[in-house]
């Protein structure tokens, strides 16, 4: 993963309330997938195993992230059972045929979860974080952000 793309991630993550973090996992999970995909190509088996892991650890996540006490949650858990064996197939077969149907069904569950946060309006998870503020200034090709620190001591005290 890039640097730039481990800052976008972080920053959304300080700023997302509950279902925007599951979204954020999702986001990961297609990330890791598709850069597993593109590893594989290239013909590197064993980084393609290490990018398999970091989709697996997002899995983990969303598994972890269930209320089991919903009455679909344990549809939902057996999906990510049946994505994280076509994972376990990809990295055996050294193929990334299997995870097509994975990425198929995750891709309706993020739809989902997607369409849930468009609608929560709750606050950040995390708080006395940095408030980024986008669109102050322009940069050649882009619109630039920046940082808002209204105190400094944002840490443990000793």
């Amino acid at each position: 993963m890039t640097d730039e793309k481990k800052q976008e991630f972080t920053r959304r993550i300080t700023q997302a309330n509950k279902s925007q973090l599951v979204v954020i996992l999702y986001d990961l999970f297609f990330y890791y997938i598709d850069e597993a995909k593109e590893i594989l190509s290239q013909g590197e088996k064993k980084e393609f195993s290490a990018s398999l892991d970091r989709a697996h650890a997002c899995l983990n996540e969303l598994i972890g992230s269930l209320q089991m006490e919903q009455p679909l949650a344990g549809s939902i858990c057996k999906v990510y059972f049946f994505v994280s064996g076509q994972i376990g197939l990809a990295r055996g077969k050294e193929s990334d045929a299997p995870l097509s149907d994975a990425v198929r069904l995750m891709d309706k569950l993020y739809q989902t979860y997607k369409a849930d946060s468009a609608c929560d309006t709750s606050g950040p998870v995390m708080g006395n974080v940095q408030t980024v503020v986008a669109g102050m200034t322009y940069g050649r090709s882009d619109v630039t952000e920046s940082c808002q620190a209204a105190d400094y001591n944002r840490g443990f005290w000793a």
